[in-house]
């Protein structure tokens, strides 16, 4: 099994604070200190593992509880560590996904995604392109930057979960980035780019999957995340809208702003972890990874 990796930062974010925004609306985002391991890491009991049924029953009351308050309250993200996976087909571990995520919200329709999209595996991931052509593109996949998901109608979901079926034997680790920090970080050194992005942009090409909406929104007193930048500038070439100079110019500033943002949480997700998180609120990705006998497999699961 593989060990966790937990890097701290200095610069690294922790428990949700609430602040005073300008306008006198609140928002919210880390302060500066790093998560403890029992604010977001769950084990399971070993009586909730023995069975090996992979069914969502495996998730007791308590954990249940721990997680919707990690959801909920900070830091807006829970790893269940222990699921029974073994024994269990690849798409049954896609259901106990959904079943899992079930705790949190209603989960979408497997049909909001594209088929075999709820499995994350080596096949379906790119190689990078300084490999093309090489024998090393079966085994090296690069890097994945920080994102939200975006899913189908009605919108991108408010949770997401992933449950680690197969790790890569290197690399692979998770990324995750508050949306909350990455905003206090525009505010603090770009704020004149914010305006631009709390406008619309064009995400995805695909008549099922193309929308607009902006990077931030402000719902009530939060503010909300809404990023891939290969999504946007896709989105507005099929939409025949070049991006303008003021939007290449904020989306840049986002990039530099996730660039310098210590990620809160880089870690490797073990066999039978699942990681939920609020994906309004946060971005994540994943470092690159080799994979010689493609043997890694993540299933996905939303909800709202």
């Amino acid at each position: 099994m593989l060990p966790l990796i937990l890097r701290r930062a200095s610069s690294g974010m922790g428990k949700v604070v609430m602040e005073e925004a300008s306008g006198g609306t609140e928002r919210r985002r880390w302060d500066r200190a790093t998560p403890e391991d029992g604010d977001w890491l769950i084990p399971l009991p070993p009586s909730g593992r023995s069975g090996l049924t992979g069914s969502a029953g495996e998730v007791g009351p308590q954990e249940t509880r721990r997680v919707l308050s990690a959801l909920s309250n900070g830091p807006e993200f829970a790893v269940l560590r222990g699921l029974a996976v073994d024994g269990l087909s690849d798409q049954a571990c896609a259901h106990l996904c959904r079943s899992v995520i079930s705790m949190a919200g209603a989960p979408r329709p497997r049909e909001s995604a594209a088929p075999m999209d709820d499995l994350l595996t080596t096949q379906q991931a790119p190689a990078p392109a300084s490999a093309e052509g090489s024998s090393r593109a079966d085994v090296e996949v690069a890097a994945l930057a920080p994102h939200t998901d975006r899913a189908g109608p009605p919108g991108p979901p408010r949770f997401l979960a992933l449950l680690c079926v197969r790790p890569a034997p290197t690399g692979g680790e998770t990324v995750l980035i508050s949306g909350h920090s990455v905003h206090q970080r525009l505010l603090d050194y770009r704020p004149a780019v914010l305006p631009e992005l709390y406008r619309d942009f064009h995400f995805g090409a695909e008549t099922a999957l193309a929308r607009t909406a902006p990077v931030f929104a402000r719902t009530g007193t939060h503010i909300t995340v809404q990023y891939n930048r290969y999504q946007i500038e896709r989105g507005h070439q099929a939409a025949g809208r070049p991006l303008t100079p003021a939007q290449t110019d904020a989306l840049d500033a986002f990039d530099e702003a996730l660039r310098h943002q210590a990620p809160l949480l880089v870690l490797q997700l073990r066999r039978g972890d699942l990681l939920l998180l609020n994906n309004h609120t946060m971005l994540h990705g994943r470092t690159a990874y080799t994979d010689p006998h493609r043997q890694r497999c993540l299933t996905r699961a939303w909800a709202d």
